[in-house]
């Protein structure tokens, strides 16, 4: 997950820029970006410059609401788990909080003055957009298999060993490219790409230290690479394509990316800034198997496969997590006291819990959206929702 990365002290600063001086010409984009790091950097989105529009629909229609208050018939969230959900959103620093069900929106929540049209930085939730395009793209022709090697479409890899890495294993978190993750040092590979001028350059120059397929690990170098595969197959930018074949079709409002320079590349592994209600419509269309309305936007095939566990974690699938982040499932990230009670949950994860949760038995979407929380707890709001349901009467057959 990606977020704040750029927290080194001045000293630091200013002693890798003497370094840098001694070598070569010092990147000061990214000295000024660490100097200048927002405080709130989910929010403070006029920090992340430059930027680079994605044109949604002019004129984004409203999301549905529910036509009647909770409690009033079988199948209804009642008040009390809306409640619940609702103040545990609010105690967590959060700024929205969404919930759709049967695609009626039955809640919606800001604080902290936040209005429904202001953005806000996904962080690591922008990797599940980046895997949708690539479903998009195979669907298209211009990838032809997960089992791709990456050197097919990079130049730069093709008679590298890098180059032997599979679509499947950037998708899967599986790569062997060096996971160098950490935030308090201006000379990491993460803070690089997060803060650099040139975060091709550095993605293409981290180097491998063990075989693909044998280890997984978060790695946020390994959606960077795939989505320069995937500009290099389909011959646009990620921002233009996201734009045409996802963002657009959603009927979203426009979002934005931040670029590492003018003119410059975007950072699909970090950093896209949209509004609560358009991750709504992500998760709307996810719920319905890459379908919105009467327009299948992304083959339902592929979503199935996104959702199917990987080889190697069993709470995640390809760039999206599966299962609440336990003792019992896992010893990665750990975000969660407790199972998700609905087994089917999946849901979008960005730094500092942005989230996405869509749980399609009970026929819900979640989206929070917020700056770090003091105590999060992954199993809290969807499990007060389905809890809630679980106690209402069946529906009629």
């Amino acid at each position: 997950m990606a977020g704040a990365y750029l927290r080194p002290t001045l000293l630091t600063v200013v002693s890798f820029g003497l370094l840098g001086l001694l070598a070569t010409v010092p990147d000061w984009r990214l000295y000024r970006r660490a100097l200048s790091y927002p405080a709130r950097p989910a929010t403070t989105v006029a920090w992340y410059q430059p930027q680079q529009p994605v044109p949604g629909v002019k004129q984004p229609s409203a999301l549905p609401t529910s036509s009647s208050p909770p409690e009033t018939g079988p199948g209804d969230i009642p008040a009390a788990a809306l409640q619940r959900a609702s103040d545990f959103a609010a105690a967590q620093n959060s700024v929205a909080l969404l919930v759709l069900h049967r695609d009626r929106l039955v809640l919606e929540r800001y604080w902290q003055g936040h209005r429904p049209d202001q953005p806000v930085n996904s962080m690591s939730m922008v990797k599940t957009l980046l895997a949708l395009l690539v479903g998009i793209a195979l669907e298209e022709g211009h990838l032809n298999s997960l089992e791709d090697p990456v050197g097919t479409y990079l130049p730069a890899w093709r008679h590298d060993p890098r180059g032997a890495i599979t679509l499947a294993d950037l998708l899967y978190m599986q790569s062997g490219l060096r996971n160098d993750d950490r935030t308090d040092a201006l000379g990491s590979d993460l803070v690089q790409l997060y803060g650099g001028s040139k975060v091709a350059q550095t993605a293409l120059r981290i180097p491998l230290v063990q075989p693909p397929g044998q280890t997984f690990e978060y790695n946020n170098v390994n959606s960077q690479i795939l989505a320069l595969v995937l500009e290099a197959a389909t011959g646009e930018s990620f921002g233009d394509y996201l734009s045409s074949r996802l963002w657009q079709p959603l009927g979203a409002a426009d979002g934005f990316l931040w670029l590492d320079r003018p003119g410059g590349r975007a950072k699909p592994f970090c950093c896209f800034f949209a509004t609560a209600q358009d991750w709504v419509r992500v998760g709307q269309m996810l719920l319905h198997r890459g379908r919105l309305g009467d327009r299948q936007i992304v083959p339902s095939a592929w979503i199935d496969r996104m959702v199917m566990t990987s080889p190697l974690e069993p709470t995640f699938g390809l760039h999206i997590w599966l299962k609440a982040r336990t003792q019992e499932y896992t010893a990665v990230n750990l975000a969660a006291s407790a199972p998700f009670l609905a087994p089917d949950s999946f849901y979008l994860d960005g730094r500092h819990h942005q989230k996405v949760y869509v749980i399609p038995s009970y026929d819900l979407v979640i989206v929070r959206l917020g700056e770090e929380p003091p105590a999060w707890d992954d199993a809290v709001i969807p499990n007060a929702l389905v809890a809630g349901l679980r106690s209402q009467p069946a529906l009629p057959p």
